[in-house]
């Protein structure tokens, strides 16, 4: 009875934010959604996380320089993150980080359990009810793959059974998951992406909405991961077909507060990072290393960053969210440079040009741009730098600095030199993995990620 308690809780705390059919169902009996539009409601449901990504891939980067006044803003984990400490988690501190995300696979699940008794009435209930059923399969592939990126190691092909995540595949809040090896979570991610592939529409309604563009960014950005570059440059080529379109930054407005509209053209999925207090705090910098990488002429300077009140210091005011909130989702612009790099891994060169050219024509004033034509090694250079300048304050940084480090000449050693309190990560440390919260442990036994 406890634990039916507790499962109906759950349900009700689930459904809280899909108003339009809880305001119609006020008996505890019918709390469970029933119709198609029960089942799009709670997909849709962005204040309950379906749109929200972890923000640890961006405060453990050296995309971000905190001041004092934004150290001490920060809560015990969320400073564990910053300065890469090996004592992470407060006894019974939440981590939204953990919680939240799997809130988002939860829900998917949920849709996905109650899709299984659904019989449609007639051909065009049985194509909502598939698109639904690939919707939730692509947020829960997003969920778990989000989780694998913090939670557990750099994907290493050549070595043994890696450690996984637990993967919840039934909305049973009851059933006890260990965490599963490392490829073994990557498979489940990979079949969900492909299996919602066909059903979905090549463009989403609204962004916020998941889509076979949106499924094939994510793809592509799985393999980057994976270091299986091929296989990223033919879903980044796809999202590409779908649709390839830049902002010229020669033609944005310069004068906004914020550089970008909340569904700018580029943003092919929206997610928004879980922020806290840091997340507008005068004092949250980008890193000075990363200011002095931009080049004269580079549109993103003034367009990404706000001169703060510090001397020689700059505000982020560029997030494709299209306000504070730093973006969390997936864009065209990170699609074109997956292509580049993983087009130059497979050795077509050109094409890797072809592409870092189509982005800095887009990024660079007109009276400073010149297409690029240094040699081979220089090209690859110059993708990785500009993925560098693009893709800052998104998390992206976190998971290219874990595979990265898998190559002697290209892994870094990371530092908090602008802070009073000094800290340093070495290549492959095991501080790249975040611990699994206490808590969860607590309640579903399971081996902790080393620190």
């Amino acid at each position: 009875m406890k634990k039916q308690l507790i499962t109906l809780l759950v349900l009700l705390g689930v459904f809280s934010s899909c108003e339009t059919f809880l305001s119609e169902k006020p008996s505890k009996n019918l709390v469970v959604p029933q119709s198609l539009d029960d089942f799009q409601a709670l997909l849709d449901a962005r204040l309950r996380g379906m749109n929200t990504s972890p923000f640890y891939g961006l405060l453990s980067s050296d995309d971000v320089y905190l001041g004092p006044g934004a150290i001490n803003r920060l809560q015990p984990h969320q400073l564990a993150a910053y300065f890469w400490e090996e004592e992470f988690h407060l006894p019974g501190e939440f981590d939204p980080n953990w919680s939240r995300i799997y809130q988002k696979i939860f829900y998917a699940n949920v849709v996905l359990d109650g899709l299984v008794d659904y019989s449609p009435g007639s051909a065009g209930e049985q194509e909502r009810k598939d698109e639904l059923e690939a919707a939730a399969k692509f947020y829960r592939a997003f969920g778990h793959f989000e989780i694998l990126t913090l939670f557990a190691p750099q994907y290493l092909p050549d070595v043994g059974e890696q450690l996984g995540i637990p993967l919840r595949t039934s909305s049973d809040v009851n059933i006890r998951t260990d965490r599963s090896t490392l490829e073994e979570a990557y498979q489940l991610v990979l079949q969900d992406l492909e299996e919602a592939l066909e059903a979905l529409p090549a463009i989403a309604s609204i962004p916020t909405r998941p889509s076979q563009w949106a499924v094939h960014a994510l793809l592509s950005r799985v393999y980057m991961t994976r270091q299986e570059y091929g296989n990223a440059m033919e879903h980044a080529e796809k999202a590409l077909a779908i649709r390839d379109k830049l902002m010229d930054f020669n033609e944005n407005d310069l004068s906004l507060p914020y550089s970008f509209e909340i569904f700018n053209p580029e943003v092919i999925f929206y997610s928004e990072m879980i922020t806290n207090r840091y997340a507008t705090n005068r004092e949250t910098y980008i890193n000075p290393d990363l200011v002095e990488l931009y080049e004269q002429g580079d549109l993103r300077v003034p367009l990404f960053f706000r001169v703060a009140r510090v001397d020689s210091l700059y505000n982020m005011r560029g997030h494709y969210s299209g306000d504070f909130y730093p973006f969390g989702g997936l864009a065209v612009d990170e699609v074109w440079l997956d292509f580049a790099e993983s087009s130059f891994r497979v050795g077509e060169i050109e094409m890797a040009r072809m592409a870092l050219n189509t982005l800095r024509e887009n990024r660079i004033s007109v009276s400073e741009y010149l297409p690029f034509e240094g040699s081979d090694q220089e090209l690859f250079q110059q993708i990785l730098l500009e993925r560098r300048k693009e893709l800052v304050f998104r998390g992206v940084r976190w998971l290219d600095l874990k595979r990265l480090n898998t190559e002697s000449e290209l892994a870094l050693t990371l530092n908090r030199r602008f802070n009073m309190s000094e800290a340093v990560l070495p290549p492959n440390d095991p501080r790249y993995v975040i611990p699994i919260p206490p808590d969860e442990i607590d309640l579903n036994p399971m081996v902790q990620n080393p620190r």
